[in-house]
């Protein structure tokens, strides 16, 4: 019986055996238990993810909402998933042997990330989808995800926004195409402060001190801005958003390092003194070695100074040891910067913000004078902000300091000391139960450029720009699916004869929450800059064969009083030329003068011994005929009679009148989708630095009968009329601009009208809580224009891509840890024309060669993010790879090619 019984025994025993082990292992177990709810409604959310972050741990709610997990006893962070939801992490829980730690989780419905809340329409805050505008924003996540060399990486992939990327981290940003090489068409804010250059007035965005670990947010206004900004808001908003230290006490470090020498460091450390009141200090340096490029102008201004130095330091103003760094390219590049802030909130609804930064500059800028060479230039700003309820105010200085900044091709140190003044006030008000909201305020600004004759030249005593404006903005809202939106704005420009006035109306229309569609015009007016105005400033060696010839370039804008180049019976007021004795003399234009020219040329040459040169001035060469060329249309030649060459009067403002319809909303709580269709007109449109003076030649074969007449025989003067007759012998000047030598003038107009239209669209969709796909496309009907300025047509290139799109696709692993994302960006090829930058082969009627290259080719390029968080331990460690395929590509003429460049960042928050 007992061996029978055995089996059955054995058997009780094992069990016996068992739950005394186990049940002594049970209670040293706990609990994470509690409940998961809509944010906003406070219903129980079913099915929803709930895991212990770095573990395998994990549960799904019942239909009421609840979970239970068992784990060993300790701390842990909760995460919590759901479609359509924001990924929420819960800190700190705290689990002891045989307890149980309740947990409550409310998910904040994702409407709020795909409809986030933006401040740059009006400085009120107010959700996208509302804003009569259309806007973008690139999240705080976006921005921590990826390893920046700069700002310019965080809106590259933005809808309608277009890139000059011109090196490892320095470029030019535009919204909806007209950007330049030296560009400060957008309007450009950070934190509510202009952060453009003080009088330069170009956007270089790696001169913010701010880095990745300190910005909050960018907005994007695409179009023109609101007339709350006031002037300089014709192509639209960049508006970079910082952290406050309000929002708690946090610090982050980082160090990365990659290819082309790369190697930055940031920190951010913000710290609350009490609840209402914290200070922040942030500080980053980058070092890096930029992409190589050999520019021909600055090759051939190495051999000329190399040749000549006295006679190269004289020509172009400079010192003998400016002559030995002309052309020498410094590749490395080194930059840091820092910020302080600190915020009280004095009352529940006031705070006072106080900020001040500062970062150094080092590396190669491309300007419209070609390159330049940037040493230690120093960029700062002191703020003081304050807001209590809808009444906003502050005041601003933003300073320059080129440092040892210098031209590449000429070498002499530019001045920048350049200050701007600015003071602003806003309030607001709601009447009639919120029915009617009213915003109004005032803008103050001054510039007062100081380049001790560097850059203004003989403008520089009067170059100031004092501007000063008024607003208001009436929004209707007759029930909560309409709003009515009207605003004017009032300005006054120093420089400008008249005062701007800036209407502005839209229509949105919200036929339920998180979906708009909007009706809008826009008047935006842009005002000349003190560098439109009042640059005057020797620009080296004139490009190609030019230069080859000494003649030089100047930048010179028109000042108060334009510049004039014929007199009233439409004969030249005078020219310059290299040949002459005296660069800088102003020549009569005759045939006389341009021939003694010629045969100082063919001396220089050898082709006449000097003797004999009184013997071929001495001929009489009045009947000759003087040929017109512009250097950029190279094959076309104009009889001096048909030449005309245009005043260039003072420069009045830029308007951009644009209408625009256009769609925003989220579908389904997954799906966010932008759509916009827009008609431009562009009135008096500000060219980029543009080549206004042609240069003169005789008509060599004219010269051949006199001086065979003169006793030359045939063949001789067959081979000196050749010798000559390709070459210039002077160029058109304005006689009371005094310069050193034979400028050719390059400046600032204003054109007649352009007319374009386009459409941008964009979608997010959010696949699961983990991945999420965007789509960007932006389409513009034409890619350059040609404009009539006094019956002559011009080219103004877009210089942008009439075709634009991105694909993207991002994962984002709240409870691994894990994240990544992958963006594939084409651009359609395009003309490009920009002062010395010239790249418009395709047009029909030009021509190749000499000043002009071919079109920029389009490019597909791929980028990769990849990064990991490890648990509890505050550290992610993360990869950016931009064009991760190594594209040989340029996005503008005369620029570097950009290859790949992969960087990898380690990050420790505490």
């Amino acid at each position: 019986m007992l061996s029978k019984r055995a089996p059955f025994l054995t058997a009780l025993l094992a069990v016996v055996a068992l739950v005394a082990v186990v049940a002594p292992a049970a209670a040293q177990q706990g609990t994470i238990a509690g409940g998961v709810t809509d944010a906003g409604s406070g219903q129980p959310l079913p099915e929803a993810q709930v895991s212990i972050e770095g573990q395998s741990t994990g549960s799904l709610t019942n239909q009421s909402g609840r979970f239970r997990i068992a784990v060993p006893p300790g701390t842990y962070v909760v995460v919590t998933q759901m479609i359509g939801f924001a990924t929420r992490r819960t800190q700190g829980v705290q689990v002891a042997a045989g307890q149980t730690a309740n947990v409550a989780v409310a998910l904040e419905s994702q409407t709020i990330a795909l409809d986030p809340i933006q401040v740059t329409v009006g400085k009120k805050a107010e959700k996208a989808t509302e804003a009569p505008a259309t806007v973008a924003v690139v999240s705080e996540i976006k921005i921590r995800d990826r390893v920046s060399s700069g700002p310019i990486d965080h809106v590259k992939d933005v809808v309608g926004v277009d890139i000059i990327n011109y090196g490892v981290s320095a470029g030019n940003v535009t919204v909806r195409g007209f950007n330049n090489i030296f560009s400060g068409a957008v309007h450009f804010l950070t934190d509510n402060r202009v952060a453009s250059i003080p009088s330069l007035s170009v956007n270089l965005m790696q001169f913010v001190p701010s880095n990745d670990d300190d910005i909050a947010r960018m907005e994007v206004v695409l179009g023109p801005g609101s007339a709350l900004y006031g002037p300089n808001t014709a192509n639209g908003v960049v508006h970079l958003i910082t952290r406050s230290p309000l929002d708690g006490s946090n610090t982050s470090v980082s160090l990365a390092g990659g290819e082309q020498s790369l190697f930055k460091g940031a920190f951010r450390t913000s710290h609350l003194v009490g609840e209402n009141f914290g200070i922040k200090v942030s500080g980053s340096f980058f070092k890096g070695e930029e992409w190589p490029f050999v520019d021909a102008t600055e090759v051939n201004a190495i051999a000329q100074a190399a040749k000549n130095p006295a006679a190269f330091a004289n020509a172009f103003g400079i010192t003998t040891a400016e002559v030995a760094r002309v052309g020498k390219r410094d590749y490395d590049i080194f930059r840091w910067g820092g910020e302080a802030r600190a915020d009280w909130r004095f009352v529940e609804n006031g705070t006072a913000i106080f900020q001040t930064g500062r970062s150094s500059n080092s590396g190669i800028e491309l300007t419209g004078l070609g390159a330049g060479q940037t040493k230690d230039w120093a960029y700062s700003f002191y703020q003081a902000r304050f807001n209590l309820g809808r009444l906003f105010a502050q005041a601003y200085l933003n300073t320059s300091d080129a440092g040892d900044s210098f031209l590449l091709k000429r070498g002499k140190t530019l001045v920048d000391k350049s200050k701007m003044w600015v003071g602003q006030l806003q309030h607001g008000v709601a009447l009639g139960a919120d029915k009617l909201d009213l915003i109004y305020g005032i803008d103050f600004r001054r510039t007062t450029p100081e380049s001790e004759g560097t850059i203004y030249g003989r403008y520089e005593a009067k170059d100031a720009i004092t501007e000063f404006g008024g607003y208001g903005q009436a929004e209707l809202n007759p029930s909560p699916k309409l709003s009515l939106v009207g605003a004017l704005r009032w300005d006054n420009t120093s420089v400008l004869e008249d005062p701007l006035w800036s209407p502005r109306a839209a229509v949105v229309f919200k036929p339920k929450p998180g979906h708009a569609l909007r009706f809008t015009y826009n008047r935006a007016s842009s005002t000349p800059t003190s560098l439109n105005m009042f640059l005057d400033i020797n620009g080296g060696l004139a490009p190609s064969s030019l230069g080859d010839l000494g003649y030089l370039t100047r930048a010179v804008g028109p000042g108060e009083d334009g510049l004039r180049f014929q007199n009233a019976d439409g004969s030249f007021r005078g020219m310059r030329s290299p040949f002459s004795g005296s660069a800088k003399t102003v020549q009569t234009v005759t045939a006389q003068n341009l021939w003694n020219n010629a045969v100082n040329l063919l001396v220089a040459r050898g082709a006449i011994p000097a003797a004999q040169a009184p013997f071929f001035r001495g001929m009489n060469m009045s009947s000759v005929g003087i040929l017109g060329l512009n250097p950029l249309k190279p094959t076309v030649l104009t009889p001096l009679a048909q030449l005309k060459v245009a005043d260039v009067p003072r420069m009045t403002s830029s308007t951009n009148n644009t209408f625009e319809v256009g769609y925003q909303g989220v579908l389904g709580n997954r799906v966010a989708l932008s759509l916009d269709a827009w008609k431009s007109k562009r009135e008096n449109f500000t060219s980029p630095l543009t080549l206004w003076t042609p240069v003169l030649l005789l008509n060599a074969a004219q010269t051949v009968p006199i001086m065979m007449a003169n006793g030359v025989p045939q063949a001789s003067a067959a081979a000196l009329a050749a010798g000559f007759g390709p070459a210039p012998l002077g160029v058109v000047t304005d006689p009371d601009v005094a310069t050193t030598g034979a400028d050719l003038f390059v400046t600032y107009v204003n054109y007649g009208e352009i007319d374009l239209w386009g459409s941008d669209i964009g979608i997010t969709v959010l696949l699961t809580p983990q991945w999420t796909f965007e789509a960007t496309g932006s389409l513009v009907s034409d890619d350059y224009f040609e404009p009539d300025l006094n019956g002559t047509k011009q080219i103004v290139a877009l210089n942008a891509p009439d075709k634009k799109d991105t694909l993207a696709l991002a994962y984002r692993g709240a409870s691994n840890g894990f994240f990544g994302e992958v963006r594939n960006r084409f651009t359609a090829g395009f003309p490009a024309s920009s002062a010395d930058f010239q790249g418009t082969g395709c047009i029909p009627g030009q021509v190749v060669g000499g000043l002009i290259e071919d079109c920029v080719e389009s490019a597909t390029i791929t980028d990769l993010s990849l990064g990991y968080r490890i648990p509890n331990l505050g550290a992610t460690i993360q990869a950016t790879v931009s064009n991760l395929f190594d594209v040989d590509y340029r996005n503008f003429v005369a620029v570097p090619t950009i290859g790949r460049l992969a960087v990898v960042q380690v990050k420790y928050d505490f």
